[in-house]
């Protein structure tokens, strides 16, 4: 079947009145939906009550002191956690020095053994500046004499250990500096010192010699101290 200008359509009273009935709903329905939407627009905003505000406050400053608990047992558990590297840390190096030490000590005794380097004398301290420097030395024999007695000066040469030097009364730049800072009263005198410190003198008599043997057994009994004190400071 063709539909064209010419065709023609019948429509009985039933269906034109359905029709009609369609229309009028829908239009009906139409007005019923803008009205909603103009009352929509003009109602206020809703508004939330004191109750539900207070309860919303609470709630986040609950929140926020339960972090603020939670950032603090955070940081404690970190604090705990250094203490505990740092005690391991400790008890590691403790017992590394433990051994280390043991070793070098042992290493050093053997050295001790070992060990076939004379002590070596200068002919004289020089300077002030020299004599300043003996406290950086572990063990410095100073063997103070005058000139007029020199002869009487004993050779420490073949002493291990420590080294050695003499020095006199008479020298003009530092002569008379030692014997007060010193407290020479007689020559020779032997002092020995230990970073600087004197641990040990030996002095002549009124014949103004020394006794080189007990001077000697003297000073290598003194040394033997040093380097015990020495092995005992590694360990």
């Amino acid at each position: 079947m063709e539909v064209n200008k010419e065709s023609k359509f019948t429509f009985s009273l039933e269906t034109l009145v359905s029709l009609a009935v369609t229309i009028f709903m829908v239009v009906g329905m139409w007005f019923t939906l803008q009205a909603d939407i103009k009352e929509a627009k003009e109602m206020p905003k809703p508004e939330i009550g004191r109750t539900e505000y207070d309860l919303k406050d609470q709630m986040i400053r609950n929140t926020i002191i339960q972090t603020e608990k939670d950032v603090e047992e955070i940081k404690e558990q970190q604090k705990e956690m250094r203490q505990d590297v740092k005690n391991i840390e400790r008890m590691m190096m403790q017992k590394w020095g433990i051994e280390m030490n043991w070793l070098y000590g042992i290493t050093y005794l053997v050295g001790i053994c070992l060990s076939v380097s004379p002590l070596y004398a200068q002919s004289s301290l020089k300077d002030l500046q020299q004599i300043q420097l003996l406290s950086q030395d572990e063990c410095v024999i100073v063997q103070v004499n005058a000139d007029w007695n020199f002869k009487a000066s004993l050779d420490l040469n073949g002493l291990k250990n420590c080294i050695w030097f003499n020095a006199s009364i008479d020298d003009k730049e530092y002569g008379a500096i030692i014997a007060n800072e010193w407290k020479i009263v007689s020559v020779p005198t032997i002092i020995m010192f230990e970073y600087g410190k004197e641990i040990k003198r030996f002095e002549a008599g009124l014949s103004f010699n020394l006794d080189e043997d007990k001077i000697k057994r003297g000073i290598n009994s003194e040394i033997d101290e040093i380097m015990l004190r020495r092995f005992q400071w590694y360990i």
